[in-house]
């Protein structure tokens, strides 16, 4: 599935011209609740249709590595570009985020290794005129050293934060080891010393080379129709040097693993392994419903197993879908480590030998209740279009009511046998490993004698 790290900033736009039809990489067919199209000067949206609350989003998703484009990579700047333009003020109108504000909505950013969004999500009557203000703001993007100063004091803060939760760290700590070079060997926040190291002319270079009409997908979801493509604005025309959208970035894989050891406050530790990319659909869905049946937080059976022993414990496990190749990461933390990550092992060894059918057949119904009760809100909707799109495979998104789409007749077509299969060849590998280790307590200091 899509990885999960979501960043939320409540943070500045002007009106540009409306998009005219023009020719793009044609979508998929998404069903009749679903329009298409391509911006007039490269790029393209998909507009889904979802009855409900009157509550629409809107979310811009680009493939841009989080490093940035130069040789030397810069952790943190496509985050920080993407909230300093959200942040700068431009000649005319308010802040992207005050309209936002002002409309009774939030914004939200997210940034992954290779890949940036940014989301809002407003009430419906509020659509037209926020889907134009979000696009006239990141297609001609403004960058001010007001917004630049206050977006790294954001930005530094939110990595901080980060700092703190253990899934993160290992995770970061887990790519960091699978992949030798490029953006997916640095965390996507890096650290608060690095984001103040980067300078404003970084910042704007990697805005406008992202922020492109030519590099987007606009995903609008809920009370919407299609004539909202209508008020997106055109953007920038291509130049010769960035005419079409971004490919995905250089990754050079670690050859061997040395186990990491990363401070923390809690014990616990994690493995990574990598799997298959995004094309191997089938190989990709039996990848998601292991990481589902092991740990789900409320039916995985190494969750379950966890919850037992430590009901305070934390236990996290993912298969994040990229275009090639994908990586499922496991993350524990607890008072001690070595009972959870005998869970952990345990766990892994079991899924190597086919399922029993009546346990399996419950456990694919599992699978797949748990992915369309993820895929529910407007903003779910455009979460997951997104991702999959950007990847390279939108046709694979699991999406509610796409007949046509291929994961669930993926899901449906798993055996026993074949996830084991899929267990055994990518899982009997070696994992990159993470620790984290506790300070060691310090001793009082015995007081003096009278």
């Amino acid at each position: 599935m899509r990885m999960l790290r979501a960043t939320i900033a409540a943070l500045a736009a002007f009106a540009l011209a409306p998009v005219a039809g023009s020719a793009a990489p044609s979508l998929p067919d998404f069903g009749s609740r679903t329009v298409t199209g391509s911006l007039g000067t490269g790029g393209r949206y998909i507009v889904r249709t979802y009855s409900g609350a009157p509550v629409t989003a809107i979310a811009l998703w680009y493939r841009a590595p989080s490093t940035g484009f130069a040789s030397k990579a810069r952790p943190s700047v496509a985050r920080l570009a993407a909230q300093t333009v959200a942040a700068s003020k431009p000649l005319i109108g308010d802040a992207l985020g005050s309209q936002v504000r002002a409309a009774g909505g939030r914004l939200g950013i997210s940034v992954y290794g290779d890949t940036v969004s940014v989301d809002v999500v407003v009430p419906s009557p509020a659509a037209r005129r926020i889907a134009r203000a979000l696009t006239s703001a990141y297609f001609a993007p403004v960058v001010t050293d007001g917004g630049f100063q206050q977006a790294r004091k954001d930005v530094a803060q939110e990595a901080l934060l980060e700092s703190f939760n253990a899934e993160a760290v290992v995770r970061d700590a887990l790519f960091g080891v699978l992949f030798e070079k490029g953006p997916h060997h640095y965390p996507a926040l890096g650290d608060p010393k690095e984001i103040a190291g980067i300078p404003l002319a970084d910042v704007r270079s990697f805005a406008e080379r992202a922020f492109r009409s030519q590099n987007a997908v606009i995903v609008v979801s809920g009370a919407a129709d299609g004539t909202i493509a209508t008020a997106f604005a055109a953007g920038r025309p291509a130049s010769d040097t960035f005419a079409e959208p971004e490919k995905p970035s250089a990754e050079t894989l670690s050859s061997a693993y040395q186990p990491a050891v990363q401070p923390f406050d809690v014990a616990g530790g994690g493995y990574g392994w990598l799997g298959p990319g995004i094309a191997l659909e089938r190989e990709a869905t039996a990848m998601d419903f292991i990481a589902d049946y092991l740990f789900h937080g409320d039916t995985g059976t190494v969750s379950q197993a966890i919850a037992a022993i430590d009901p305070t414990a934390v236990v996290f496990g993912q298969f994040v879908t990229l275009n090639d190749p994908g990586v499922l990461f496991v993350a524990y933390s607890g008072k001690d480590a070595a009972p959870l990550q005998a869970k952990v092992d345990g766990g892994l060894a079991a899924i190597k030998e086919p399922l029993a059918s009546s346990a399996f057949a419950a456990a694919v119904d599992a699978f797949q209740y748990h992915l369309l009760s993820d895929v529910q809100t407007p903003s779910q909707l455009a979460d997951v279009f997104g991702w999959y799109t950007v990847e390279g495979n939108p046709r694979y998104a699991p999406v509610p009511g796409y007949d046509s789409g291929t994961y669930f007749a993926a899901a449906r077509s798993l055996t026993p046998e074949f996830v084991a299969e899929v267990a055994r060849k990518y899982l009997g590998k070696p994992p990159a490993t993470v620790s984290l280790k506790p300070a060691p307590k310090q001793q009082p200091k015995a007081s003096p004698p009278s």
